[in-house]
């Protein structure tokens, strides 16, 4: 398999949910250009709360630079409505210990009580646990 040479990203937003599928090795500048995306797009959120649903089984790694970026990243998504984070994940502790570095809770400087992180092996165990929160992707009429 091979993967773009500095990473890639899709972003939409769907029902109450922006789902993000990340693949690649990523830099710095894969990064810039993705919080930038992305926070243009979670404006339609309208600071009403609301989940992310990453699917990172493609994704590779990233640097030490581009993990502190997400997570400032976060921590705005996270004043801006940001309630769940849903990590779609391979098997294997090293991508996810990665994750963990941007996880809001490891900032000092950084408090939330009602943000929450989970990691699954299973797009859908992702998806139902986002339902059973109050995300969902469907609109509902």
């Amino acid at each position: 398999m091979r993967f773009p040479k500095y990473g890639n990203y899709s972003l939409d937003v769907s029902g109450n949910v922006l789902e993000v599928f990340a693949t690649g090795a990523w830099n710095l500048k894969t990064t810039e250009f993705f919080i930038e995306e992305m926070h243009e797009l979670i404006v339609r959120f309208d600071n009403k709360p609301w989940a992310a649903l990453m699917d990172g089984r493609r994704w590779v790694l990233s640097t030490p630079d581009c993990q502190t970026r997400l997570a400032e990243a976060i921590k705005v998504n996270i004043s801006r409505g940001l309630t769940r984070s849903a990590y779609v994940l391979e098997t294997g502790m090293v991508r996810r210990a990665q994750l963990e570095r941007t996880h809001p809770s490891k900032q000092r400087d950084f408090e939330s009580s009602n943000y929450e992180r989970e990691y699954f092996q299973k797009y859908f165990q992702a998806l139902n646990w986002l339902h059973k929160e109050g995300f969902s992707p469907i609109v509902q009429p």
